[in-house]
């Protein structure tokens, strides 16, 4: 059993991008949580005036959010084909099937739970997935079916996996022996999973008084805190115990980029959450300069009587020699700031390999643009070839919880190759070419290309093939074949 002062204590992985972490997901949600952020750089003594002119600003200031539009912009095609299972034998096996309808007991489907997978992964830069089991005990599988008692799976984000370790085997694979997560949270006390090979561990602990000491800190001044972070928990309420069924820890580390401590990725938008800071920044300084601008500030003796409005008039002591006067910027840094903000979104588009799907004039050259968008399958290829091997694990730790043996007909396969291609574009070049080249087996060529291109559906695709096919015949019109001369 251990102490307060052992569950209190983190990962140095954890330790070190807590912080980070925080500041990742404030930047896709947005909104009010990204205001609670304040990552508005302050002014001097901004917050001390009338007022408090800072938490002003922030209210003012309205958010850009770039980072929510990648995340979803990736979503959007590495599941616009979902991702193929073929079940085999497992389809007559009610706990897989209700595994697919709601892999987490909360009615979320095995689809729905990858997307979420994936959005974590890369807004964090990994996220942790648990498969476990109920240790209920039934008599029968009847009992089974009818209570839901099965295998189903958890996704934790890294904030609340606190610590973990691996283990080197002889033949110098390392796995997975320890996890420290926080399973449920209340307001004054956190329920903490510690998973072992050989047993789990549950503690309800009472929290203490230090709670997320890093929330609505200047970003300049987190860095000072990632040594201190840790919950400082109290008196340990009630433990409990049991015996691990598998003999492993039925948890998986899912990441894109690896970082220098294993167990924690590397953040895909990481860099954009700078520039969309920088952004809002500008956002806030192009606000207040039009405001201020457009109402100037004036100086006065503090006996001048002064009224607002077009042609208003300041009354001032016959017995004073200062004259009222404006201070007025003149207004000229408003189309800097403006050519800044699109410079960094510019700079955002590059980042993430989004340029070419973008509607921008002073559009790249073609071959910049079929390089943007090879970068950006790659960047898709990658993530899904992630997520295919995640998938896969679960299943191995599912076949292990459930005691079911897995059939050689089950696999699994996530869409690797993204097209994105521009139809538009293509069909222009295609009747450019038809024009040029009228040729009949030409002609019988394009217009296979032009069907390929817009139907989809394989079994459709066939049939308008051989109309076509056979509409040429009529015509007496045939393709080469591998160099031969083309007779009709």
């Amino acid at each position: 059993m251990k102490t307060s002062k052992q569950l209190s204590s983190v990962h140095p992985g954890y330790a070190e991008y807590a912080y980070r972490w925080d500041y990742y997901m404030r930047s896709y949600m947005g909104a009010e949580e990204y205001r609670d952020g304040a990552f508005l750089r302050k002014y001097i003594a901004e917050d001390q005036a009338p007022g408090n002119q800072y938490q002003q600003r922030l209210i003012d200031t309205a958010l850009q959010n770039h980072v929510r539009q990648i995340v979803d912009a990736y979503r959007s095609f590495l599941f616009r084909n979902p991702p193929k299972r073929t079940m085999g034998t497992l389809v007559d096996n009610p706990f897989a099937m209700k595994f697919l309808e709601n892999a987490d007991l909360d009615y979320t489907t095995l689809d729905d739970f990858m997307r979420e997978v994936n959005d974590m992964v890369t807004i964090y830069g990994g996220a942790w997935v648990a498969m476990d089991r109920p240790a209920y005990q039934v008599d029968t599988v009847a009992q089974e079916i009818a209570e839901d008692i099965r295998t189903y799976a958890t996704l934790y984000s890294p904030t609340n996996v606190r610590d973990w370790s691996y283990s080197k085997k002889v033949n110098g694979q390392r796995t997975l022996d320890y996890v420290k997560v926080i399973d449920e949270s209340y307001e004054d006390y956190d329920v903490i999973r510690c998973w072992h090979p050989d047993m789990i561990e549950v503690y309800t602990v009472q929290k203490g008084e230090a709670g997320q000491i890093y929330d609505g800190m200047q970003l300049s001044e987190l860095s000072s805190t990632k040594d201190n972070i840790s919950l400082d928990y109290g008196k340990v309420l009630n433990y409990e115990e049991y015996p691990n069924p598998i003999g492993y820890v039925p948890f998986i580390h899912v990441q894109t980029d690896k970082s220098f401590h294993k167990g924690v990725g590397t953040s895909a938008v990481g860099d954009v959450c700078d520039l969309q800071r920088e952004i809002y920044n500008l956002s806030s300084e192009l606000y207040q300069t039009i405001r201020l601008s457009s109402h100037p500030s004036i100086v006065a003796e503090p006996a001048a009587e002064i009224s607002g409005g077009a042609g208003a008039i300041i009354t001032i002591p016959e017995d004073t020699s200062n004259v009222p006067y404006l201070l007025q910027p003149t207004g000229a840094s408003v189309d800097g700031i403006l050519r800044s903000i699109e410079q960094k979104v510019d700079a955002i588009d590059e980042l993430s390999h989004l340029t070419a799907i973008k509607a921008k004039k002073g559009a790249q050259s073609g071959i910049s643009l079929q390089v943007e968008k090879e970068m950006l399958n790659a960047k898709l290829a990658d993530t899904a070839g992630v997520l295919e091997s995640a998938e896969k694990k679960m299943w191995n730790m599912w076949f292990d919880l459930q005691g079911v043996e897995p059939t050689d007909e089950f696999y699994i396969e996530y869409e690797k190759k993204f097209d994105l291609r521009d139809k538009h574009q293509e069909i222009a070049l295609y009747k450019s070419a038809l024009e040029t080249v009228p040729h009949d087996s030409f002609v019988h060529y394009m217009h296979n290309e032009v069907a390929r291109l817009m139907i989809n559906d394989e079994s459709d695709l066939q049939i308008v093939l051989d109309n076509i096919a056979e509409d040429h015949k009529a015509m007496n019109v045939s393709l080469p074949n591998d160099g031969e001369e083309e007779q009709s």
